[in-house]
């Protein structure tokens, strides 16, 4: 090592960046033991080449080393102490009130509290809270290790073997995990151990504990029922679940299920402690430290901004095109749900998961985040909790949530959110809850959604067609679940369309001869320019600018920029002002309302309302009208009317929807879709037209027999005129029978009665011939 050394400095002194020097002289003194040294030539080394991973493989290994050296001489040096005050080298202090946590080697005198611990921490009416990561090594008075988080989960579970298991593949293993907890969390899921044992370390300290047994898995008792309370209660289909299940094993697997949920090991807690007062041996590495801000004031959500947002940036807001990495993982194990830079790696072991590092961000829509393939989905808790922060998130900002109800899974994973919406899966049966949790966010692009013309973003009619391809896409994907995101879509098409109309409103007034409201010449015309920056012309947002932008603007325009003018509801819009549109922006008018009227009919039939429907028909009509007016694509204008008929249908209007049919069936007379639709409606018409002629012939019938009795003869003559007038069929004349009270009048005394029944009596003959020739003369 002397050699190496004397050479490499030899170098250093006529090149002092020379990062291969500094690298080989750190490691010659790690070999000598020279440990500080090392580490600042390791230190040069690295600042010259950030990207030399053995030098920082071997930086971490001088700092663990370091560390523990540390806190060898500081044992060492308490056991002197204590050797000199006459105490015995093995004696312990307690850290708990009740002394069922007592740490080895301490110093009695020390303070009981580390010196990172704030106050304000360790009250719950306090709005701020720490959270810490450690390692924890449980361990019986033997050296048998019991629970450890220096493994990866399931190391210390015995393994399958037999000869049944020669081919098959080993699982892959999880990355080992400290676990993270709230300090004196009032929600009580940390072993009282655990919790105790922390606040006595400072940074980095490696801490050995006697810890009784009471004080872990009993110490979560509570949290336990309460969980089993809220989310595994009884109920029909837990019920159905467990039927002839005897009742000690339905208990055990309501209370594994519980310590799933809130991720408690259990090796500790799901066997009741035979020996309470029994001690274990534990060691505690305190790695990490974090003060999170409560939201709510409740503890349900803690916020940690590990790193600020650039300034100036969008903020991401709902339909926002989000670009971030993220984290789902369990609060006290630190087991991970969900990872986008996780992925599998090929090792001797087989396969691992590990962190990698090149894995691309996933880019989402916020609202819309489960929309998407397999390996596009993005849990929708993701979006939710880009809306927590107060400040807004924006593109660089990291942070950490840290969920007490935690998240849904069904928001995990594509084919169980599904499962969920199908009802394949019962929220009774299996509570859709992950437990508390701990959310990492790495935001690094947002790009706003576009909000309408007044928005920079606004291209025209590239905007408004991006938003129908979009609203279509979300109407098709996954079996149409997201038909309810479509139709928010499609509104804001609606809307944008309805702003641009309030823009144009001016060009109508001017036309009818009316003046603007402003008053004079010169006024009005600054008015009426300022109103035509309202409409955003396709040449001006090619142009990537908006003409008089603010400074030719007037106060007036401003006022209505800042506080848009109302939009008008679907059908009470002047055919004179749709006029105003071109015809790029009619058409998505139409497509619009056409799509509206159609979601909106399916969500009524599902509801059963008719409050959704008159809104529907509305819509369907503003389609129909813009295709009056102007040219509309035909399968368009076809997909309105048949939309329009249909409802018109539904409502027993069929007559009416007949005449809405008849246009289109002039534009796509091939159709054999709309063939069907007319041919159905025509049954339907003429099976009204024939139920209504059978309720007026019932009704004078028993006219009729009134006029009869009390021999009326105007009375008589009214009836029958009523009855000659109508389009009587043989089917409706026979059902009803009112054959027999029209020829009584015909034998009626009054001669002006006797002939109008008997002409009746003819066509009543000539219907009957028509439909029974053979045998009716």
């Amino acid at each position: 090592w002397t050699r190496v050394i004397d050479t490499t400095t030899e170098v250093l002194t006529r090149n002092p960046a020379n990062a291969k020097a500094l690298y080989r002289r750190g490691v010659a003194r790690i070999g000598q033991g020279k440990l500080s040294e090392a580490q600042k030539d390791l230190r040069k080394c690295m600042k010259i080449d950030p990207h030399n991973s053995e030098a920082r493989q071997r930086l971490n290994e001088v700092l663990k080393e370091t560390r523990q050296l540390q806190t060898a001489d500081k044992e060492q040096a308490d056991k002197l102490r204590g050797f000199l005050r006459g105490e015995r080298l093995d004696d312990t202090v307690a850290v708990s009130e009740d002394g069922g946590v007592r740490k080895l080697h301490g110093n009695e005198n020390s303070p009981l509290f580390a010196s990172w611990i704030k106050r304000e921490w360790l009250s719950p009416q306090s709005r701020t809270a720490a959270a810490v990561t450690c390692h924890i090594v449980l361990k019986t008075q033997a050296g048998k290790e019991v629970w450890t988080s220096r493994k990866p989960p399931g190391a210390l579970s015995p393994q399958e073997v037999g000869p049944h298991m020669v081919h098959q593949p080993k699982p892959a293993q999880k990355p080992a995990e400290p676990v993270r907890f709230v300090v004196d969390d009032a929600w009580g899921g940390v072993f009282k151990a655990w919790n105790s044992a922390v606040k006595t370390l400072q940074m980095h300290e490696l801490g050995k504990f006697e810890v009784a047994k009471y004080t872990l898995g009993p110490s979560v008792e509570s949290c336990i029922e309460r969980c089993v309370a809220k989310w595994l209660g009884e109920s029909p289909a837990r019920a159905a679940m467990f039927k002839d299940v005897p009742e000690d094993m339905r208990a055990a697997a309501q209370r594994r299920q519980a310590l799933q949920i809130l991720c408690l090991p259990e090796e500790l807690c799901l066997e009741p402690v035979a020996d309470p007062n029994g001690t274990l041996n534990m060691e505690v590495e305190l790695l990490d430290v974090g003060e999170y801000e409560d939201l709510e004031g409740d503890g349900r959500a803690l916020l940690r901004v590990l790193r600020e947002g650039k300034k100036g940036t969008p903020v991401a807001t709902d339909l926002s095109s989000v670009t971030a990495h993220f984290r789902i993982a369990k609060l006290l194990m630190n087991v991970s749900l969900k990872d986008t830079r996780m992925g599998l790696a090929n090792t001797s072991d087989g396969l691992v998961m590990r962190e990698d590092k090149t894995k691309e961000p996933i880019e989402f829509v916020v609202g819309e985040e489960e929309v998407g393939d397999e390996g596009d989905f993005v849990p929708p808790c993701i979006g939710r909790c880009l809306m927590l922060p107060k400040g807004g998130v924006c593109e660089g900002m990291r942070y950490e949530l840290i969920l007490r109800h935690g998240v849904p899974v069904s928001d995990m994973e594509k084919s169980i959110n599904t499962a969920y919406a199908k009802g394949m899966i019962s929220a009774d049966a299996m509570p859709d809850t992950t437990g508390p949790v701990v959310i990492r966010v790495e935001v690094e692009k947002v790009v706003p959604a576009v909000s309408g013309p007044q928005s920079p973003a606004w291209k025209g009619p590239a905007s408004l067609q991006a938003e129908r391809r979009r609203a279509e896409q979300l109407e098709d994907v996954d079996e149409g679940r997201h038909r309810h995101k479509a139709l928010r879509r499609w509104r804001r098409i609606l809307t944008w369309l309805d702003h641009l109309l309030e823009g144009r409103r001016w060009r109508v007034q001017e036309d009818s001869g009316g003046q603007p409201a402003s008053g004079g010449g010169g006024v009005a015309e600054a008015v009426a320019g300022s109103m035509y920056d309202l409409e955003w012309d396709a040449d001006e947002a090619e142009e990537g600018g908006v003409k008089n932008d603010g400074a030719g603007a007037t106060a007036g325009t401003a006022e209505k920029l800042a506080h848009p003018v109302r939009p008008p509801t679907s059908g009470d819009v002047d055919a004179e002002l749709l006029r105003q549109l071109d015809g790029e922006e009619l058409r998505e008018w139409a497509t619009a309302h056409v799509a509206v009227g159609r979601l909106l009919m399916s969500e009524a039939a599902a509801a059963c309302t008719e409050g959704d429907r008159d809104t529907a028909e509305r819509h369907i009509r503003s389609a129909v009208q813009a295709c009056e007016i102007g040219k509309i694509p035909k399968e368009i204008e076809v997909a309105a009317r048949m939309a329009l008929a249909r409802h018109l249908t539904e409502t027993e209007r069929a007559a009416e929807a007949l005449e809405v049919l008849k246009p289109a069936q002039a534009l796509d007379p091939c159709s054999t879709v709309l063939k069907d639709q007319v041919a159905r409606t025509l049954q339907l018409d003429t099976d009204q037209k024939s139920g209504d002629v059978k309720g007026a012939l019932r009704r004078l019938k028993q006219d009729l027999i009134a006029g009869l009795e009390a021999d009326d003869a105007s009375s008589l003559l009214t009836l029958l005129q009523e009855v000659d007038s109508l389009p009587l069929t043989w089917e409706a004349a026979s059902e009803t029978a009112i054959g027999k009270e029209v020829g009584k009048c015909a034998r009626h005394a009054d001669s002006g009665v006797a002939d109008l029944a008997k002409g009746i009596v003819g066509k009543l003959h000539k219907l009957a011939k028509q439909e029974r020739p053979l045998w009716v003369r």
